[in-house]
């Protein structure tokens, strides 16, 4: 009777998926979605019902608003039927997925797209590529990255983000970064549902100048449904951290040498991490150390074992959720980061120096889920590396000298670690590391602290500011970046040569601005056209 039911029930389920598009009143869904009856003048779709929630707010809090609807498609056809009813009702698009995108590109009035049930993955082998993984656009890298493990052989993603929680559509969407460039640099091949409802494929092989548009295509083109990822064949690597001096770290042959010789490289300053409240002089910045993690491929064994490798997981756990109640501390009293700060270094990572042999996905996404448990603001900008390495090793040495500028009036604006990540260039459209030369070299440097810190968006500010002017830096879309004096009309000049060519595929596929729902975006696009 149990079979019997579950073939019936599948057989309904088919029946649903392959019916054509039907239009019927909102009345007919009343009991689904009562919140929204009244805000459909129209009608609605079969799979377009939009969920029960009123609002949507992003991963840190920072950015929270309540569009007309809010929908959750599960499959392809849903997809379809929701572009097809924004068209039809005459709204506009906005996706997003886990809400890590701190700047405003998800938001919209009216629909809001939540593409996380949007999960399947399949490894295929192809003709040009070898293997490659397909996932559809809500997937986890997680999940991914466990796909790849497990098939015969194992595969992996040769780039990617820190963090495995990201979403494959919105990494690929904003132009997120890996451990040697852009994801988007991996895409062999998406498909996306344009404003007329239909699914186009890009690739390379199909068109070249498009793909090139859509490898970063900040949901422009429409609704991301699926992306093909590259893969090679299971690497491990070596993953080492070392605690070196500031002083001596921060010189530009040497940081020139290590990153010659990796094949992944971040560079970390933890805020006032030597600080002393016993020494004559408790705040020293030429005892500062940095955290310099490098990556080297290696035929070495693994040198952890699965139970070892999930200790340090829970560690990180628990450490992540202590550390929130610390920043809750330098919050409510400022004058006691310098101690809380060095304190959370000195029982974190700076602790002690490590090297382990790891396989590729568990070196790269060192950082784990629980690190989602700090609501933190990020603010990052890219620009080109000097081939002395001179402007990264003065910009970083800058960020060192004023936080402790700041630290003598007893401001203290910057409570996490900065980051940057020395990468290559990209050769998609609207990626900030975007440069015709593939050899060239640049840094994505970041500015974190706590979303509540008094203090940051100025101090962030002022740094993007210098980098514009000396560097010509572009911001890391998915970051913070939009508070920057006259960023917009800055970006609108950086990007223009490529917006141009970006405007003539766009309006092919999207020619009544169905996605173009996005003041920052609608501004630095007409500011570049006009």
């Amino acid at each position: 009777m149990t079979k019997l039911i579950g073939l019936i029930f599948s057989i309904i389920l088919i029946i649903l998926n392959t019916s054509p598009f039907e239009a019927v009143p909102l009345s007919k869904h009343k009991e689904r979605s009562p919140l929204y009856q009244n805000k459909f003048d129209k009608f609605t779709l079969r799979s377009a019902i939009p969920s029960s929630d009123k609002t949507w707010n992003n991963w840190a809090g920072t950015i929270h608003f309540a569009p007309e609807a809010i929908f959750k498609p599960d499959t392809l056809t849903d997809l379809q039927d929701i572009v097809n009813l924004a068209r039809t009702n005459g709204k506009t698009i906005r996706c997003a997925a886990e809400g890590h995108t701190l700047s405003s590109l998800s938001v919209t009035r009216k629909y809001l797209v939540i593409i996380n049930n949007l999960k399947n993955v399949q490894v295929l082998r192809d003709e040009k590529y070898g293997w490659v993984v397909t996932a559809e656009a809500g997937t986890p890298i997680s999940e991914i990255d466990y796909a790849l493990r497990i098939n015969n052989p194992p595969l992996t993603l040769s780039s990617a983000t820190n963090a495995n929680y990201f979403r494959a559509s919105g990494v690929v969407a904003v132009g997120a970064h890996g451990v040697k460039t852009v994801m988007s640099d991996q895409v062999v091949s998406m498909k996306i549902v344009a404003a007329d409802g239909k699914v186009y494929e890009f690739s390379d092989t199909i068109n070249s100048s498009e793909m090139q548009a859509a490898r970063v295509n900040l949901g422009l083109l429409g609704i991301i449904y699926s992306v093909t990822f590259r893969t090679e064949p299971m690497f491990n690597l070596r993953m080492s951290d070392t605690l070196p001096l500031a002083k001596d770290f921060l010189i530009p042959s040497v940081v020139k040498q290590l990153f010659e010789s990796s094949d992944g490289l971040q560079v970390f300053y933890w805020p006032l991490n030597s600080f002393d409240p016993k020494a004559s002089q408790p705040l020293d910045p030429t005892k500062d150390k940095m955290w310099v993690k490098q990556l080297v491929r290696t035929d070495e064994k693994q040198t952890l074992s699965p139970e070892e490798f999930s200790a340090i997981r829970v560690l990180q756990n628990t450490s992540s959720w202590n550390a929130n109640y610390a920043y809750q501390a330098m919050l409510e009293t400022p004058e006691l980061t310098p101690l809380i700060s060095s304190t959370l270094w000195h029982v974190g990572p700076g602790l002690s120096e490590d090297s382990f042999v790891l396989q590729a996905p568990d070196a790269i996404h060192y950082l784990s889920s629980s690190t989602e448990n700090i609501p933190l603001s990020f603010f990052a900008f890219g620009f080109k590396v000097d081939p002395d390495f001179n402007n990264f090793v003065n910009e970083f040495q800058a960020i060192i000298n004023a936080t402790y500028a700041e630290a003598a009036k007893n401001s203290f604006p910057l409570n996490s670690p900065s980051e940057a990540r020395i990468i290559r260039s990209s050769n998609s459209l609207l990626a900030p590391n975007f440069d015709p030369d593939p050899n060239a070299i640049y840094c994505m440097i970041e500015l974190t602290s706590h979303h509540l810190t008094p203090g940051f968006q100025t101090f962030a500010s002022s740094f993007g500011q210098k980098w514009i002017q000396n560097y010509n830096a572009k911001p890391h879309w998915a970051k913070e970046w939009e508070y920057v004096p006259n960023i917009r009309s800055y970006l609108s000049q950086a990007y223009k040569s490529q917006i141009n060519t970006f405007e003539e595929i766009r309006k092919k596929y999207d020619p009544k601005n169905l996605f173009f729902d996005n003041e920052s975006l609608q501004e630095i696009f007409n500011g570049a056209l006009h």
